[in-house]
């Protein structure tokens, strides 16, 4: 192998982990974000909303194995029109939530591109049981 073809596959395997360390870092940028909102939210639900639609958009078959006890199954493929059908109006006061909070925070984007005024991001489902159990005692 000549020099000059060591040092262009060289070149490429380092752009390969600089364009891997980026996404990975943009990832947990995101990710932390993604945590930072949800737990802003979680407060406001705590504190302020008194009797949210709490809508779980997980996949049925993950709803199946358990939920939030007054939870709507809506999957986050299906929404907005899904809150739409259910007769769901813009201005009232919605929570989301998941498995792990990523597609409760995408929810959240995709219902309030779509005029929905009060969604919240109750993040992972375990984490929103915990403040809707202390908002009722």
């Amino acid at each position: 192998m000549d020099l000059r073809r060591r040092r262009t596959k060289q070149q490429r395997i380092r752009g390969s982990l600089a364009g891997l360390w980026a996404t990975l870092s943009g990832l947990l940028v995101i990710g932390v974000s993604a945590a930072s909102l949800a737990a802003n939210d979680l407060a406001t639900i705590q504190s302020n909303i008194s009797s949210p639609i709490i809508i779980d958009v997980r996949s049925p078959q993950e709803f199946a194995t358990g939920s939030i006890e007054g939870a709507v199954n809506l999957p986050l493929k299906g929404l907005p029109d899904s809150l739409l059908s259910e007769g769901i109006e813009l201005d009232e006061e919605v929570v989301v939530y998941c498995r792990s909070g990523r597609r409760s925070a995408q929810a959240k984007t995709v219902l309030k591109a779509a005029g929905f005024e009060l969604v919240f991001d109750g993040g992972p489902m375990s984490q929103l049981e915990g403040v809707l159990n202390d908002s009722d005692s």
